[in-house]
């Protein structure tokens, strides 16, 4: 078997570079910590995707507890949310594991210091699907044809690629373009791809509706990996670490509440008021999360990456890592 790994390169290929000619200007930011009485203020990207703890945060006071004043930003994917960190839009946002990984390879001034969204090692949480009447019955019988991944070569099409190899298909032997999780289904039902590889919601309410999965390989090749980390510019890390202390603590309490199966039907409120759908269209499941890092399954995340070559150099999960934050070696290490 290979190994595992997730999102980033060509969009951070640019902002490796953009990185170092406002890196100072990110840097400038004032500390929080030296900023007056009252709470601490802070800006909070959050993605589309595992914003729920988040967002559960804010609701249930966890971030007030810790004396921070958290505004939460609406971003894009988890992929691009990281521009916002190195120009210091934000101080924190959801970052993808695997493209936060890459872009610190490639220079750009960022670190990790929490967990948050991870692959269920139990549950299907994302897959290749196809449309009803497809006849692609098996990963073999996408040679030749066409994917929509949410990023091509940046990382979440890695267990797609891994999965494929094991399937006996090269990479070469399939064409990848990039499709946004929304608009998946679309694309399915216009012929525009053979395939797509939703995630999250736009998985289960894709598989609610018929269409069929052939394959789940983020689960059999990233099972318990970190898929979002909370993210934050390196030089503000340096001036805020006390804060940044009580920003995991706050996500703490509430993973808590979020893993809590008797807070299911809230957590599914809180999925729907942000989204503004109906609770009864709310996903009756959502993946697991923890602040606690798992440092051996992002490690084989990255190895993944450097198997397909998307990074040139081995990257090493305590680099990225605050020093700081709270890790466990593996899975079953809690």
């Amino acid at each position: 078997m290979v190994t595992k790994r997730r999102f980033a390169r060509k969009a951070f290929s640019g902002l490796a570079v953009s990185a170092l000619a406002i890196g100072t200007l990110a840097a400038c930011g004032s500390s929080e910590e030296a900023s007056a009485d009252g709470p601490v203020k802070l800006r909070v990207a959050i993605a589309p995707i595992q914003f729920e703890t988040a967002r559960i945060a804010e609701e249930k006071g966890y971030f007030e507890d810790q004396g921070l004043d958290v505004e939460l930003v609406n971003g894009a994917d988890p992929a691009a949310l990281l521009a916002q960190v190195v120009s210091g839009d934000v101080n924190v946002a959801i970052g993808s594991w695997i493209n936060v990984a890459t872009s610190f390879s490639q220079g750009v001034p960022i670190q990790v210091i929490g967990g948050n969204g991870m692959v269920d090692p139990e549950a299907d949480n994302s897959g290749v699907m196809v449309a009803k009447d497809s006849g692609v019955k098996e990963l073999a019988d996408l040679k030749g044809k066409t994917i929509g991944v949410v990023g091509v070569k940046s990382g979440g099409d890695i267990p797609v690629l891994q999965a494929l190899e094991a399937a006996g298909v090269k990479e070469k032997e399939v064409t990848e373009v990039a499709v946004p999780y929304a608009g998946m289904e679309a694309a399915l039902e216009q012929g525009t791809v053979d395939a797509v590889v939703p995630a999250d919601s736009f998985y289960h309410q894709m598989s609610e509706k018929g269409y069929q999965t052939i394959s789940n390989p983020v689960q059999e090749f990233q099972s318990s990996m970190p898929v979002t980390v909370w993210t934050v510019q390196k030089q503000w890390l340096e001036q805020n670490g006390e804060t940044a202390k009580k920003f995991d603590a706050a996500m703490q309490d509430a993973v808590k509440f979020y893993s809590d199966p008797a807070n299911l039907e809230e957590v599914r409120k809180v999925h729907a008021g942000a989204n503004q759908i109906d609770v009864a269209d709310a996903p009756k499941t959502f993946v697991p999360a923890d602040v606690t890092f798992n440092v051996a399954e992002a490690q084989s995340g990255i190895d993944a990456m450097v198997h397909f070559g998307l990074v040139e150099n081995k990257v090493i999960v305590e680099d990225v890592l605050w020093d700081e934050a709270p890790t466990r070696a593996s899975a079953d290490a809690k």
